[in-house]
């Protein structure tokens, strides 16, 4: 099987209609807004459904909403792509869209070389995975595996919640309410590979001058608030000290300082984990459950609470380190004389490691297509780790690898989030040669 090129012309061909659709108040260089289960997203995924249909494709969604787009002819197994069409409020158009257009591009790729598969290839445009707007990560890969809960249709975006989004879009929520999976265990079965193209959304790429990315790992996170309760005192007839103040700012800085110095010490040791305080006394806190707006200016502070977020590729990894973490915030709580409350809000562990045949292949593919190349974990998470984590009757999971291509800068979920037509089309390339080989095989 010989590799594949696609050319930067057709990625800025495919890309046109899509630049206007979702784009605030009609310009992309605003941004876009394509939240889940909306007219936007619906839009940009009828647009695919036209061109790829148009070109002999077949197309379908499945019961959660999900485009699926598919080489023609009956085949029990399956080599697939995808990626997702939404984005964050104010993001760019490139991350998931730029995986959706090199998939669409590699099937038709594929056709065109008239290859003679003995596997059917096929593009899942996956809803609302950004969780920016309802809160719900991988809302249409979850739903089509069954892994979606039935509460995440009870959060509201804007007043709406997504159970209403989807009726909204002609989709029945139905199989989420029943913890039922939108695909049937045929065809989750069938899927013999999953390849997922993704912009790196950081710049360790660019900064080497690559042209891909080979992905080894999926990061997860979990995710905490820290909530610390002090006394509100007089900020001048108070002494300084513990014995006088439980002073809850002055505990939580004490906290941060200390967890970013046993990080260090950890990934020191040979750990692969990053940490996060994103939020410190958040206004959209529920000041019922900690009265953060008392603080004032000629207080001691009273009660304080931040964002705790560790990231991890494996999961055992992730839960050790808090284990320390939330141990350090204790002790640290005791000698200040404060009490702090630990809310774990979010776990989603992570894939310790992608397919490393698939990441063989891929690395064969950038040799063959003169691509420069190097492995990486991913720090965000993707619906390609969904699907990594989805188990066959048999009990043997789904091969799953990821294809990293450079973005600007580094910058994502932003509005001067871009990749080059030249980038997408490279990385693109070498998707279609992956995926072809593997449906030849």
């Amino acid at each position: 099987m010989n590799s594949i090129r696609i050319h930067p012309e057709a990625i800025e061909r495919r890309y046109a209609p899509l630049n206007a659709t979702g784009a605030i108040d009609g310009n992309a260089a605003n941004g876009f807004l394509r939240p889940p289960y909306s007219d936007p997203e619906s839009a940009a995924m009828a647009l695919l459904e036209q061109a790829a249909s148009g070109r002999g494709l077949n197309c379908r969604y499945d019961a959660a909403g999900n485009l699926i787009i598919e080489s023609a002819g009956n085949y029990s197994e399956w080599i697939e792509t995808g990626s997702h069409i939404d984005t964050v409020p104010g993001g760019g158009n490139f991350d998931g869209t730029a995986g959706v257009v090199a998939g669409l591009e590699a099937l038709l790729a594929i056709q065109q070389s008239e290859s003679v598969l003995t596997r059917g290839v096929r593009l899942r445009v996956w809803r609302g995975e950004e969780s920016a707007t309802f809160g719900v990560t991988s809302i249409g890969s979850r739903a089509a595996f069954a892994t979606l809960e039935p509460q995440a249709l009870e959060k509201t975006w804007q007043g709406v919640t997504l159970a209403d989004a989807m009726l909204s879009q002609g989709v029945d929520p139905v199989c989420i309410k029943r913890s039922q999976p939108a695909i049937s265990s045929a065809e989750r079965d069938s899927i013999a590979a999953f390849i997922e193209l993704h912009i790196e959304q950081g710049k360790v790429l660019e900064t080497g001058n690559l042209d891909i990315g080979i992905v080894t790992a999926i990061r997860g996170s979990k995710r905490s608030w820290i909530r610390i309760r002090g006394t509100f005192d007089h900020s001048g007839a108070t002494p300084m000290g513990s014995e006088f103040r439980q002073d809850a700012n002055l505990a939580m800085a004490y906290m941060q300082v200390e967890l970013d110095h046993l990080m260090q010490r950890t990934n020191s040791n040979g750990a692969d984990l990053v940490q996060t305080v994103g939020m410190i006394n958040p206004h959209i806190h529920d000041s019922a459950r900690l009265p953060l707006n008392d603080n004032a200016v000629t207080k001691v502070s009273g009660a304080a609470c931040f964002s705790f977020e560790v990231r991890g590729a494996d999961a055992e990894v992730v839960n050790s380190y808090c284990e320390k973490a939330f141990a350090l915030i204790q002790n640290t709580a005791v000698r200040f004389g404060v009490t702090v409350e630990i809310d774990t809000f979010s776990d989603q562990p992570g894939i310790a490691e992608l397919d490393p045949d698939i990441q063989a292949l891929l690395a064969d593919g950038c040799d063959e297509l003169n691509l420069s190349q190097m492995r990486l974990p991913s720090g965000a998470w993707h619906d390609a780790g969904t699907v990594a984590s989805q188990m066959r009757h048999d009990g043997s999971r789904i091969p799953v690898g990821m294809i990293f291509i450079p973005c600007r800068a580094g910058i994502s979920h932003s509005r001067d989030e871009y990749s080059s037509p030249a980038q997408i089309a490279a990385g693109a390339s070498l998707l279609a040669t992956a995926m072809a080989k593997l449906a030849t095989m």
